[in-house]
């Protein structure tokens, strides 16, 4: 059986980001938000940070995650809003610095 590399969270390969700090609290990553992803769920798949999903466009909310400090918007804005505390990672992105319980 070949095993499977699983590489640690690091920062996005070939992007440099100017915008909010992203710290994914439990993966111990902190880089810069680029506009250049459509969400916080890209950001984390870039830097190999675990993040669940499915659907990616906040129907389903298997990206659900908590928010422990910051502030994001949504595009699009999700059918049903994630509950108090928490945010859709694969339709928002930081209007702030954001820490998320990834």
């Amino acid at each position: 059986m070949a095993e499977r590399h699983v590489r640690p969270p690091h920062a996005p390969e070939g992007v440099t980001g100017s915008g909010p700090m992203i710290s994914f609290a439990r993966s111990g990553l902190v880089v810069r938000w680029s506009s250049t992803f459509a969400s916080l769920l890209e950001l984390a798949e870039a830097c190999d940070v675990p993040a669940r999903w499915s659907c990616r466009t906040g129907v389903c909310h298997n990206c659900e995650t908590a928010i422990i400090a910051g502030d994001v918007s949504y595009q699009p804005d999700p059918i049903e809003q994630p509950a108090e505390g928490n945010v859709l990672l694969c339709c928002c992105h930081p209007t702030s610095d954001a820490v998320l319980d990834l």
